[in-house]
């Protein structure tokens, strides 16, 4: 058989070229296709879970309160709140939803007060309330014996079914607003200094002497977002300082870090802009993603298999990441727009997540 002249050389090398960029892209639709992450399947939805309530706030003037009109999914204002009012306990989910205000006698302010409740993680039926108050806002966290803490004017240790088993030193000084991701450890900030707080025997151990304001904590340190580093670094707009026993080591500094939180003991993931960045404990960067919409942190599993972000594009979405890879596993989309970040947390093994506010919140079981 004669060989292709000179001539048909390039045009064979054009078809040929042609042909594989072909089949690249149709192997690539499919491959895409094979990658799709699953959905996950919603369980139940509830709401409002404070309609009943008379009172939503207050406002005090010179004279006499006047009430504010009721909106329990204001509550998803606050980045903040948005991992700290809901929490899988054993068979329960618990969550704390303000439900009105009032003066105290000698205080400055009033105290904001609170309904605790908790659902049955079957039915999303509401089993057992009781009430608190806080100065702000009331923060609830789940520990590795299911049981849950709530910090507000008191630190209390609960049962998931909202009984009193132990509670911090009444009218001592507490600023509890972290626990480590496994569930075993509260931070609290005692200015100056700083403690780490077993969250089932509520024995504390020093950490730090000097002023530590955490952002988040393991079993063994704390994270702050805290620009101490300025000096050093003045172009840096994002700092991640890590205080361990050993003292304060600068882990990140940068632009658009945002508030650093423990994934693990020794992983951190900083969430902010439109970029996240997972990091070991001595600062080397694990993983970038990066995002078309602005990004936060939305929970962890207290396994430390799954953790979960936050896009707030015009339709807020939520995907779930395994954390040992940082490959996302689920992704789903909330059915109304919330006042800020709407409310979220993982089961302990990643397999569930419950997502919302007391206006509805809502629980899917996770591929």
């Amino acid at each position: 058989m004669r060989k292709p002249s000179g001539a048909w050389q390039p045009l064979r090398a054009k078809i040929g070229h042609n042909m594989r960029t072909i089949l690249f892209l149709l192997l690539g639709g499919a491959f895409g296709s094979a990658q799709k992450m699953p959905l996950p399947t919603p369980a139940w939805s509830v709401g409002p879970l404070t309609k009943d309530s008379a009172l939503m706030g207050v406002a005090f003037g010179p004279a006499d309160a006047r009430a504010m009109a009721a909106d329990p999914g204001f509550q998803t204002e606050s980045v903040f709140a948005a991992t700290r009012s809901v929490v899988f306990a054993g068979d329960r989910i618990v969550l704390v939803s303000m439900v009105g205000m009032r003066k105290v006698e000698g205080a400055q302010s009033p105290e904001s007060i609170y309904q605790i409740m908790s659902l049955d993680v079957r039915t999303g039926e509401v089993e057992n309330t009781r009430e608190a108050s806080a100065f702000g806002s009331l923060k609830v966290f789940a520990t590795n014996d299911e049981h849950v803490m709530v910090s507000g004017r008191d630190v209390l240790r609960l049962t998931p079914d909202l009984k009193d088993a132990d509670r911090l030193a009444t009218g001592a000084h507490w600023r509890v607003e972290n626990i480590s991701p496994d569930g075993s450890t509260l931070g609290n900030s005692t200015s100056p200094g700083f403690e780490l707080i077993d969250a089932r025997t509520l024995q504390a151990r020093t950490l730090s002497n000097g002023t530590t304001t955490d952002t988040s904590v393991s079993s063994n340190a704390a994270i702050s977002d805290s620009p101490l580093w300025i000096r050093d670094y003045p172009k840096a707009s994002s700092f991640a300082t890590l205080t361990d026993g050993t003292g304060q080591h600068l882990v990140f500094h940068g632009d658009c870090g945002g508030r650093p939180v423990f994934l693990t003991n020794d992983r951190v993931l900083m969430a902010s802009c439109k970029i996240t960045r997972i990091l070991d404990t001595q600062g080397n960067v694990l993983k970038t993603i990066a995002f078309r919409e602005p990004v936060s942190f939305a929970g962890v599993s207290q396994n430390g298999s799954r953790f979960a972000l936050q896009l707030a594009g015009k339709r807020e979405r939520f995907i779930i990441y395994a954390t040992a890879t940082g490959d996302p596993v689920a992704e789903l989309a909330g059915d109304q727009p919330p006042h800020g970040q709407s409310w979220s947390a993982l089961s302990h093994d990643g397999r569930m997540v419950v997502i919302g506010s007391p206006a509805k919140l809502t629980l899917y079981r996770l591929p």
